[in-house]
Protein backbone atom coordinates (compact mmCIF):
# COMPACT_ATOMS: atom_id res chain seq x y z
CA UNK A 1 0.00 0.00 0.00
CA UNK A 2 1.14 3.14 -0.75
CA UNK A 3 2.64 5.31 2.10
CA UNK A 4 0.45 6.85 4.46
CA UNK A 5 -2.76 5.03 3.45
CA UNK A 6 -4.45 2.51 5.97
CA UNK A 7 -7.20 0.20 5.51
CA UNK A 8 -10.65 -0.13 7.29
CA UNK A 9 -12.01 -4.07 7.48
CA UNK A 10 -15.58 -4.96 8.47
CA UNK A 11 -17.27 -8.17 8.61
CA UNK A 12 -21.02 -8.77 7.54
CA UNK A 13 -23.33 -11.67 7.25
CA UNK A 14 -23.75 -11.34 3.45
CA UNK A 15 -22.53 -9.25 0.90
CA UNK A 16 -23.51 -5.53 0.60
CA UNK A 17 -24.98 -4.18 -2.56
CA UNK A 18 -22.52 -2.41 -5.12
CA UNK A 19 -24.24 1.20 -4.63
CA UNK A 20 -24.05 1.17 -0.80
CA UNK A 21 -20.51 -0.10 -0.67
CA UNK A 22 -19.62 2.83 -3.32
CA UNK A 23 -21.08 5.41 -0.95
CA UNK A 24 -19.32 3.87 2.06
CA UNK A 25 -16.24 4.38 0.00
CA UNK A 26 -17.06 8.36 -0.62
CA UNK A 27 -18.00 8.59 3.07
CA UNK A 28 -14.62 7.84 4.13
CA UNK A 29 -12.70 9.05 1.52
CA UNK A 30 -11.50 5.43 0.54
CA UNK A 31 -9.68 5.00 -2.36
CA UNK A 32 -10.52 1.27 -3.31
CA UNK A 33 -13.29 -0.84 -1.81
CA UNK A 34 -12.77 -5.15 -1.76
CA UNK A 35 -15.88 -7.61 -1.03
CA UNK A 36 -14.21 -10.94 -0.07
CA UNK A 37 -17.36 -13.31 -0.06
CA UNK A 38 -17.27 -17.48 0.49
CA UNK A 39 -19.90 -19.22 -1.02
CA UNK A 40 -20.06 -21.81 1.25
CA UNK A 41 -18.97 -22.94 5.13
CA UNK A 42 -15.88 -25.19 3.18
CA UNK A 43 -14.34 -22.25 2.81
CA UNK A 44 -13.04 -23.43 -1.08
CA UNK A 45 -14.61 -20.66 -3.55
CA UNK A 46 -14.00 -17.19 -3.04
CA UNK A 47 -16.00 -14.32 -4.70
CA UNK A 48 -13.69 -10.84 -4.60
CA UNK A 49 -15.13 -7.57 -6.06
CA UNK A 50 -13.25 -4.90 -5.84
CA UNK A 51 -14.31 -0.90 -6.71
CA UNK A 52 -11.76 1.86 -7.20
CA UNK A 53 -12.31 5.34 -7.33
CA UNK A 54 -10.40 7.69 -9.87
CA UNK A 55 -10.51 10.78 -9.01
CA UNK A 56 -8.12 12.76 -11.48
CA UNK A 57 -10.93 12.07 -14.48
CA UNK A 58 -14.26 11.16 -12.38
CA UNK A 59 -14.46 7.82 -13.57
CA UNK A 60 -15.00 4.52 -11.36
CA UNK A 61 -14.29 0.65 -11.73
CA UNK A 62 -15.20 -2.87 -11.07
CA UNK A 63 -13.66 -5.45 -10.81
CA UNK A 64 -14.11 -9.36 -10.24
CA UNK A 65 -12.18 -12.46 -9.31
CA UNK A 66 -13.63 -16.28 -8.77
CA UNK A 67 -10.85 -18.12 -6.90
CA UNK A 68 -11.56 -21.67 -6.18
CA UNK A 69 -9.25 -23.93 -3.49
CA UNK A 70 -8.47 -27.91 -2.99
CA UNK A 71 -9.86 -29.23 0.39
CA UNK A 72 -5.86 -29.47 0.75
CA UNK A 73 -4.85 -26.22 1.01
CA UNK A 74 -3.47 -24.64 4.06
CA UNK A 75 -5.24 -21.60 5.39
CA UNK A 76 -2.58 -19.77 5.46
CA UNK A 77 -1.95 -20.58 1.63
CA UNK A 78 -5.54 -19.49 0.83
CA UNK A 79 -4.80 -15.48 2.55
CA UNK A 80 -1.72 -15.44 0.50
CA UNK A 81 -3.57 -16.13 -2.89
CA UNK A 82 -6.09 -13.72 -1.94
CA UNK A 83 -3.57 -11.33 -0.97
CA UNK A 84 -1.51 -11.64 -4.24
CA UNK A 85 -4.98 -11.58 -6.65
CA UNK A 86 -6.45 -8.83 -4.48
CA UNK A 87 -2.89 -6.53 -5.02
CA UNK A 88 -2.40 -7.80 -8.34
CA UNK A 89 -5.68 -6.08 -9.50
CA UNK A 90 -5.62 -3.19 -7.62
CA UNK A 91 -1.90 -2.19 -8.98
CA UNK A 92 -3.59 -2.34 -12.52
CA UNK A 93 -5.89 0.59 -11.75
CA UNK A 94 -4.92 2.10 -8.60
CA UNK A 95 -7.13 5.36 -8.18
CA UNK A 96 -4.96 7.51 -5.84
CA UNK A 97 -2.14 8.09 -8.19
CA UNK A 98 -1.50 11.83 -8.67
CA UNK A 99 -3.23 13.61 -11.35
CA UNK A 100 0.51 15.24 -12.46
CA UNK A 101 2.12 11.63 -12.62
CA UNK A 102 -0.05 10.60 -15.43
CA UNK A 103 1.72 11.58 -19.31
CA UNK A 104 -1.38 11.13 -21.61
CA UNK A 105 -4.92 12.78 -20.38
CA UNK A 106 -7.65 10.13 -20.57
CA UNK A 107 -9.28 9.78 -23.85
CA UNK A 108 -12.42 11.07 -24.97
CA UNK A 109 -15.42 9.60 -24.39
CA UNK A 110 -17.33 8.72 -28.17
CA UNK A 111 -20.39 10.17 -28.48
CA UNK A 112 -23.72 7.80 -28.81
CA UNK A 113 -25.24 7.14 -32.72
CA UNK A 114 -28.54 8.92 -32.73
CA UNK A 115 -31.21 6.29 -33.32
CA UNK A 116 -34.69 6.86 -35.29
CA UNK A 117 -37.33 8.07 -33.14
CA UNK A 118 -35.48 8.29 -29.58
CA UNK A 119 -34.21 11.32 -28.67
CA UNK A 120 -30.15 11.03 -27.57
CA UNK A 121 -29.16 11.24 -23.83
CA UNK A 122 -26.59 12.36 -22.29
CA UNK A 123 -24.34 9.57 -21.07
CA UNK A 124 -21.76 9.81 -18.23
CA UNK A 125 -18.46 8.03 -18.77
CA UNK A 126 -17.72 5.28 -16.36
CA UNK A 127 -14.74 2.79 -17.13
CA UNK A 128 -16.25 -1.27 -16.26
CA UNK A 129 -14.02 -3.97 -16.26
CA UNK A 130 -15.22 -6.02 -18.97
CA UNK A 131 -14.19 -9.33 -17.50
CA UNK A 132 -11.50 -10.53 -15.59
CA UNK A 133 -8.14 -10.19 -16.03
CA UNK A 134 -5.44 -12.84 -17.13
CA UNK A 135 -3.69 -13.55 -13.96
CA UNK A 136 -0.28 -15.45 -13.58
CA UNK A 137 -0.59 -19.06 -12.12
CA UNK A 138 -0.34 -19.16 -8.83
CA UNK A 139 2.46 -20.97 -7.15
CA UNK A 140 0.48 -24.33 -5.81
CA UNK A 141 1.27 -24.63 -1.69
CA UNK A 142 3.73 -26.82 -0.05
CA UNK A 143 2.21 -30.95 -0.13
CA UNK A 144 5.94 -32.64 1.21
CA UNK A 145 8.44 -31.81 4.05
CA UNK A 146 11.88 -33.45 4.96
CA UNK A 147 12.14 -33.70 8.74
CA UNK A 148 15.90 -34.74 9.52
CA UNK A 149 16.51 -35.67 13.77
CA UNK A 150 18.87 -36.56 16.24
CA UNK A 151 17.84 -38.23 18.94
CA UNK A 152 17.93 -40.67 22.39
CA UNK A 153 16.05 -43.52 23.88
CA UNK A 154 16.15 -44.29 27.61
CA UNK A 155 14.80 -47.50 29.06
CA UNK A 156 15.70 -49.14 32.39
CA UNK A 157 18.98 -50.11 31.68
CA UNK A 158 20.82 -47.28 30.72
CA UNK A 159 21.11 -43.79 30.71
CA UNK A 160 19.48 -41.18 27.77
CA UNK A 161 23.26 -40.96 27.21
CA UNK A 162 23.99 -44.19 26.85
CA UNK A 163 22.19 -44.00 23.62
CA UNK A 164 22.38 -42.12 20.25
CA UNK A 165 21.00 -41.83 17.03
CA UNK A 166 19.16 -40.33 14.27
CA UNK A 167 15.63 -40.33 11.90
CA UNK A 168 15.02 -38.98 8.92
CA UNK A 169 11.19 -38.48 7.67
CA UNK A 170 8.83 -37.61 5.05
CA UNK A 171 5.87 -35.82 5.37
CA UNK A 172 2.72 -35.88 3.01
CA UNK A 173 0.01 -32.99 3.86
CA UNK A 174 -3.67 -34.96 3.76
CA UNK A 175 -5.11 -31.59 5.08
CA UNK A 176 -4.88 -28.04 7.08
CA UNK A 177 -3.74 -30.20 10.52
CA UNK A 178 -2.91 -33.36 9.30
CA UNK A 179 0.16 -35.30 7.45
CA UNK A 180 0.78 -38.77 6.29
CA UNK A 181 4.67 -39.73 7.74
CA UNK A 182 7.40 -42.27 6.71
CA UNK A 183 10.56 -42.44 8.32
CA UNK A 184 13.74 -44.40 9.34
CA UNK A 185 16.01 -44.37 12.08
CA UNK A 186 18.70 -46.22 13.23
CA UNK A 187 20.54 -45.81 16.84
CA UNK A 188 23.47 -47.53 18.92
CA UNK A 189 23.25 -47.87 22.25
CA UNK A 190 25.62 -49.35 25.10
CA UNK A 191 23.91 -52.14 27.05
CA UNK A 192 25.66 -51.58 30.75
CA UNK A 193 26.47 -54.61 32.78
CA UNK A 194 26.89 -56.81 29.64
CA UNK A 195 29.97 -55.47 27.57
CA UNK A 196 27.31 -55.25 24.67
CA UNK A 197 26.39 -52.97 22.11
CA UNK A 198 22.73 -52.56 21.05
CA UNK A 199 22.02 -51.22 17.52
CA UNK A 200 18.68 -50.85 16.15
CA UNK A 201 17.03 -49.82 12.67
CA UNK A 202 13.46 -48.90 12.87
CA UNK A 203 11.05 -48.29 9.92
CA UNK A 204 7.95 -46.10 10.98
CA UNK A 205 4.78 -45.18 8.89
CA UNK A 206 1.95 -43.19 10.61
CA UNK A 207 0.27 -39.68 10.96
CA UNK A 208 0.85 -36.39 12.12
CA UNK A 209 -1.29 -33.89 13.59
CA UNK A 210 -0.27 -29.83 13.36
CA UNK A 211 -1.37 -26.59 15.43
CA UNK A 212 -2.62 -24.22 12.60
CA UNK A 213 0.50 -21.85 13.71
CA UNK A 214 2.76 -24.53 12.56
CA UNK A 215 2.93 -22.43 9.13
CA UNK A 216 4.19 -19.70 11.12
CA UNK A 217 7.54 -17.71 11.37
CA UNK A 218 8.71 -17.03 14.47
CA UNK A 219 5.85 -18.97 16.09
CA UNK A 220 6.06 -21.38 18.60
CA UNK A 221 2.87 -23.85 18.13
CA UNK A 222 2.72 -27.36 18.46
CA UNK A 223 1.74 -30.92 17.41
CA UNK A 224 1.90 -34.90 17.55
CA UNK A 225 2.89 -37.90 16.04
CA UNK A 226 1.93 -41.65 16.06
CA UNK A 227 3.72 -44.26 14.34
CA UNK A 228 3.67 -47.83 13.39
CA UNK A 229 6.66 -49.35 14.03
CA UNK A 230 9.03 -52.37 12.00
CA UNK A 231 12.66 -52.95 14.07
CA UNK A 232 15.21 -55.13 13.60
CA UNK A 233 18.13 -55.08 16.75
CA UNK A 234 21.63 -56.92 16.92
CA UNK A 235 23.53 -57.35 19.98
CA UNK A 236 27.20 -57.57 19.81
CA UNK A 237 28.76 -58.73 22.53
CA UNK A 238 32.61 -59.96 23.35
CA UNK A 239 33.15 -63.64 24.47
CA UNK A 240 35.20 -63.26 27.92
CA UNK A 241 38.73 -61.65 27.54
CA UNK A 242 38.86 -62.92 23.83
CA UNK A 243 39.03 -60.61 21.00
CA UNK A 244 36.53 -62.73 19.13
CA UNK A 245 32.86 -61.20 19.12
CA UNK A 246 29.39 -62.69 18.67
CA UNK A 247 26.35 -61.15 17.34
CA UNK A 248 22.57 -62.04 17.88
CA UNK A 249 19.35 -60.39 16.29
CA UNK A 250 16.00 -60.20 16.45
CA UNK A 251 12.97 -58.61 14.36
CA UNK A 252 9.74 -56.76 16.20
CA UNK A 253 7.22 -54.95 15.71
CA UNK A 254 5.82 -51.92 17.89
CA UNK A 255 4.63 -48.41 17.81
CA UNK A 256 5.60 -44.88 19.34
CA UNK A 257 3.59 -41.35 20.26
CA UNK A 258 5.64 -38.61 20.63
CA UNK A 259 4.52 -34.79 21.19
CA UNK A 260 6.08 -31.87 19.02
CA UNK A 261 6.63 -28.15 20.00
CA UNK A 262 8.20 -26.54 16.76
CA UNK A 263 9.35 -22.88 16.28
CA UNK A 264 9.14 -21.58 12.84
CA UNK A 265 12.44 -20.18 11.24
CA UNK A 266 10.96 -19.25 7.87
CA UNK A 267 7.95 -19.82 5.86
CA UNK A 268 9.37 -23.32 5.03
CA UNK A 269 11.36 -24.05 7.77
CA UNK A 270 11.32 -24.94 11.43
CA UNK A 271 13.29 -26.12 14.45
CA UNK A 272 11.04 -29.22 16.04
CA UNK A 273 11.77 -31.02 19.13
CA UNK A 274 9.82 -34.00 20.04
CA UNK A 275 9.72 -36.43 23.85
CA UNK A 276 7.21 -39.12 23.87
CA UNK A 277 7.32 -43.33 24.09
CA UNK A 278 8.39 -46.19 21.87
CA UNK A 279 6.90 -49.73 22.89
CA UNK A 280 8.33 -53.09 20.88
CA UNK A 281 6.40 -56.32 21.36
CA UNK A 282 9.57 -57.80 22.21
CA UNK A 283 12.09 -57.79 24.80
CA UNK A 284 15.71 -59.69 24.50
CA UNK A 285 18.01 -60.43 27.36
CA UNK A 286 21.78 -60.50 27.02
CA UNK A 287 23.63 -63.54 28.89
CA UNK A 288 27.24 -63.29 29.94
CA UNK A 289 28.82 -67.23 30.27
CA UNK A 290 25.35 -68.25 30.30
CA UNK A 291 24.24 -65.99 33.03
CA UNK A 292 21.60 -63.35 32.46
CA UNK A 293 23.58 -60.11 32.70
CA UNK A 294 21.02 -57.13 30.93
CA UNK A 295 17.56 -56.62 29.26
CA UNK A 296 16.76 -54.48 26.34
CA UNK A 297 13.75 -53.49 27.58
CA UNK A 298 10.36 -53.27 25.03
CA UNK A 299 9.49 -49.83 26.33
CA UNK A 300 11.46 -46.75 26.28
CA UNK A 301 11.71 -42.71 26.25
CA UNK A 302 12.63 -41.15 23.20
CA UNK A 303 13.92 -36.98 22.76
CA UNK A 304 14.04 -36.45 19.31
CA UNK A 305 15.33 -33.05 18.20
CA UNK A 306 15.64 -31.64 14.61
CA UNK A 307 14.79 -29.58 11.47
CA UNK A 308 11.38 -29.49 9.22
CA UNK A 309 11.80 -28.36 5.65
CA UNK A 310 8.56 -27.73 2.98
CA UNK A 311 9.13 -28.15 -0.49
Amino acid sequence: MPAGAKSVVRVAPAAPPDNQVVGDAAKIGAAAAVIVSWRDASLLTTDVRMFVAAPENGASQWMARTIVFSARDLPAERGRALGLVIASALDESWGIVPVAARAEPPPPVPKPAKQAGKLEQPVQAVAVAAGPAPLEPLAAPARWALEADVMTAAGHWGDADDSIGGTIGLRRSLSTHWAGRAGLGFRVADVDGADATARTVVGAAGVVWMSAAFERSHVFSFGGRADLLLAHASVQRGEGGQNSTGTEGYWSLGGDLLAQVSYGLSPGTALLAGAGLEELFTAADVYVAGEPAATIPHTQLLLELGVLSRF
